[in-house]
C-alpha cells in the first residue's frame, strides 16, 4: 500500500472518528467514554459559587448539567460545524464529539438553588452558598 493510500485510509478512519456520536443519535457520554474536557473556571463571591464552562457553538439542547452537594457535572455533545465530506485539516483545535467534565464543589452549598444559563458561547451554573440540604444528585435545567 503506497504512503498515500494510507494517509487517505487515516482520514477516513478520523472522519468516522470524529463524526461516530453524531451519526448513532447524539447519545449523550459517561463520564468513563472517550471525550474531550471543555476549559472550566470555578470561583466564589461573598454569597455564591460560580462554574463558568467554555462551550462556544454549542445548542443548549445538547448540554447536560447534573449536581448534587459536592459536584457538578456537565456533559454533552458539540456537532461537527465544518462543511460535511472529506476535508484535509491545516490546523485543527476546536474540539467536537462527547465531552464530559466533573468539577468538584469545595465550599458548603445548597444543591436546590442551583441554576444554570448559556450566554454568548459559555454555561454558567451558580449556587448559593449555605448549609446544604438532603439532595441527590438532581439535573439543572439551562435558561437560554
Amino acid at each position: 500500500m503506497s504512503r498515500r493510500n494510507k494517509s487517505n485510509e487515516l482520514e477516513e478512519i478520523f472522519e468516522i472518528l470524529v463524526t461516530s456520536y453524531a451519526q448513532k443519535g447524539g447519545v449523550i457520554p459517561g463520564e468513563n467514554d472517550m471525550c474531550w474536557r471543555p476549559d472550566t473556571d470555578a470561583y466564589e463571591t461573598d454569597e455564591e459559587f460560580i462554574v463558568q464552562v467554555d462551550l462556544a457553538g454549542m445548542d443548549p439542547a445538547q448540554i447536560e448539567v447534573l449536581a448534587d452537594e459536592k459536584s457538578l457535572v456537565v456533559r454533552g455533545i458539540r456537532q461537527e460545524s465544518s462543511v460535511p465530506g472529506k476535508k484535509h485539516f491545516h490546523k485543527m483545535e476546536i474540539n467536537v464529539g462527547p465531552f464530559v467534565r466533573r468539577i468538584s464543589i469545595t465550599v458548603p452549598v445548597d444543591p436546590a438553588s442551583a441554576s444554570a444559563r448559556y450566554r454568548s458561547g459559555f454555561l454558567y451554573v451558580t449556587f448559593r452558598k449555605g448549609t446544604p440540604g438532603s439532595v441527590d444528585r438532581r439535573h439543572i435545567a439551562i435558561d437560554r
